[in-house]
């Protein structure tokens, strides 16, 4: 496969995981997110390796737009979208976790006040 359809196929599969990341912050499927993440990881070094010998097949003086701007720019803008997600889902989980622990105070505070009330009538069966 040239250089240029193997770096198209790349920047496909890097799409694809995009999706899917997306997907599963929606649906907060946490580990399944981490193995998309996983795969563009190990995508990464493989879309730089042939993205160089694209370059090297071009001509230093070239003119021409750049065939894969369109693509890269929908990347960005995916990836962009899907850190937005991510951290609106971060802060709702810590608004959560926030809720929770008041709540967690708010009984302790309740049983601080009555658990004393009665104390002294179990003391007196025993």
């Amino acid at each position: 496969m040239n250089p240029t359809a193997e770096l198209t196929r790349l920047l496909a599969e890097w799409r694809r995981l995009a999706e899917l990341s997306w997907q599963a912050i929606l649906r907060e499927r946490w580990s399944e997110l981490a193995r998309h993440q996983k795969d563009k990881a190990l995508l990464r070094p493989q879309i730089n390796r042939v993205l160089e010998q694209v370059r090297a097949g071009r001509p230093a003086n070239r003119t021409a737009a750049d065939p894969f701007g369109p693509t890269a720019s929908e990347l960005i803008t995916l990836e962009k979208r899907n850190g937005d997600a991510l951290r609106a889902k971060c802060r709702s989980k810590r608004e959560e976790l926030q809720a929770v622990n008041q709540t967690i105070r708010n009984l302790q505070g309740v049983r601080r006040a009555y658990g004393k009330l009665n104390s002294h009538l179990w003391e007196s069966y025993s």
